[in-house]
């Protein structure tokens, strides 16, 4: 098993880091869908949501971290390598914004965060301005955050079955 992305595949490490974070973000996405089929309060659901978003931020870092050690490079096709690289910035851009306001509308409403129950930042006054900005925004940008996840959707199957390069194989 190699650890490090090489010209012909991501390493396990890249695949491990991908997979997570799609998994969590489906699910992050999906928390009130989830909530009502496993019959948890709206209290769980968001305590859920807060902490699996804390997690997606930690793990962005992570993959950022990664992405600069990691040796092995994967080349784009070149008539599309500029629609490669805005994408997967745009999904990274996407992926610090919103934990970051979701971060604004939690403190904004005077409560503290919390990971899977262990205190991260202590509640504070209620502060409604920036509760109902950082709230439009956070939905705005979760929007946004799907038609980017539809895109990539899109932009791998078009590697798969249109350039037939292999992108997909690479990822699983």
């Amino acid at each position: 098993m190699n650890w490090l992305d090489s010209a012909e595949r991501y390493g396990a490490v890249s695949r491990a880091i991908h997979w997570t974070m799609a998994t969590l973000l489906i699910l992050m996405l999906g928390t009130e869908w989830l909530a009502e089929l496993v019959g948890m309060s709206e209290r769980e659901a968001m305590a859920l949501h807060k902490s699996v978003g804390v997690l997606l931020l930690g793990l962005l870092v992570v993959r950022l971290l990664w992405r600069r050690i990691n040796l092995g490079k994967l080349e784009a096709q070149a008539n599309w390598k500029w629609a490669a690289r805005l994408g997967h910035w745009a999904l990274y851009a996407m992926l610090l914004l919103i934990p970051v306001s979701g971060l604004l509308v939690t403190l904004g409403s005077g409560h503290g965060v919390e990971f899977f129950g262990l205190p991260l930042i202590a509640s504070g006054a209620e502060i409604e301005w920036l509760e109902d900005a950082a709230e439009e925004t956070h939905e705005v940008l979760a929007n946004l955050l799907w038609l980017l996840i539809a895109g990539h959707v899109v932009a791998s199957l078009a590697h798969q079955f249109w350039l037939h390069d292999r992108t997909l194989q690479r990822m699983s």
